[in-house]
């Protein structure tokens, strides 16, 4: 007992000395952040993708804001795992950062086990930048004009509707999954490799319905190639005015299905944190960024930084019992 008590007291003179050295050190860390040197922002996704697009408009006009060279470097593949253990076997200290979204921060919990990082526990947020809407399409050969058409014939026919999906596991799945769930419904998934592959399936009826993010189905819906029944979202969009919104329908959750946002590891200190979202800021108040995000349907997300955690936490609880149900690891 006596060298246990002795432990603690060694312990606590380490952290009182920390106290007195150690804090104005990260202090003084992050008065001199970034300084000269680069930070890297990584990206899961492959270069030239929507995913892509939005990383280097915030590198861009973050590192303006911040004075700093802000460098994109795209590590895709395991479903964004392989930017999530470039982060994580960096120092805490700002430099290295990750673009994540849902997939990274919520799904692979269900989809990839064990996940060899805890989303909750290992990054903290520095800040949201955008939600992608996703639009419910349909073959034109189906007959649906609305999603109570669909609702209709799913009902008679349960099983008997294919929808397609980007792959197991993916937004697409879950937001059709959630759907299903929310609508008594029943359809049958069809994965595909991506998304413009699912899209072309359901054009080419091989599945009836998809749930592709609006910028992918647009021009596809404009050629009237598929049919749109509902916007998964919270209001309609400014491209589909005639196009209720999930809300509007009493279908709820579907606020921000395909969100995306800056990420640190945790432990970085809160300063530098709150240096890293004054660059959140100013992306947000770009009036080119705000076009371009139009111009790809997404919805700016604006916000403190600990907000991006909070949607973690609010969305990994609201889907978690849907994605336990579906069992997708393994398959």
């Amino acid at each position: 007992m006596k060298k246990i008590s002795c432990l603690a007291k060694l312990a606590a003179a380490a952290l009182a000395t920390w106290a007195v050295a150690g804090a104005p050190a990260l202090a003084q860390d992050a008065a001199g952040y970034p300084g000269t040197r680069p930070i890297r922002l990584v990206v899961s996704q492959q270069a030239g993708g929507s995913s892509d697009t939005v990383a280097r408009l915030w590198a861009e006009h973050a590192g303006k804001a911040l004075g700093a060279n802000i460098v994109v470097e795209n590590k895709p593949g395991a479903g964004g795992i392989i930017a999530a253990q470039q982060v994580l076997g960096q120092p805490a200290d700002g430099y290295t950062l990750m673009f994540g979204g849902v997939s990274q921060m919520v799904l692979n919990k269900f989809v990839y086990k064990p996940l060899p990082y805890d989303p909750e526990k290992d990054f903290t947020g520095v800040g949201m930048l955008s939600t992608v809407p996703f639009v419910l399409v349909a073959n034109p050969e189906t007959g649906f004009k609305s999603l109570d058409d669909l609702v209709k014939y799913a009902k008679a026919h349960p099983g008997e509707l294919n929808f397609s999906s980007s792959g197991l596991g993916n937004s697409t799945q879950l937001a059709v999954e959630l759907l299903q769930k929310k609508l008594g419904i029943s359809m049958t998934h069809v994965p595909f490799k991506g998304e413009p592959d699912g899209l072309m399936a359901t054009i080419g009826g091989q599945t009836q319905v998809m749930a592709p993010v609006a910028g992918t189905a647009l021009p596809h819906i404009k050629s009237r190639k598929v049919v749109p029944l509902v916007v998964l979202a919270p209001s309609r969009l400014a491209e589909l005015p005639d196009v209720p919104a999930a809300n509007e329908l009493g279908v709820k959750d579907f606020d921000t299905m395909g969100w995306s946002g800056i990420v640190a590891r945790a432990g970085t200190p809160p300063a530098i944190i709150a240096k890293l979202h004054e660059g959140t800021r100013a992306f947000h108040a770009s009036a080119e960024v705000q076009a371009k995000l139009r111009a790809m349907s997404a919805i700016p997300m604006a916000g403190p930084a600990s907000q991006l955690m909070e949607v973690t936490r609010r969305d990994t609880r609201a889907w978690g019992p849907t994605l336990d149900a579906l069992n997708l690891s393994g398959k």
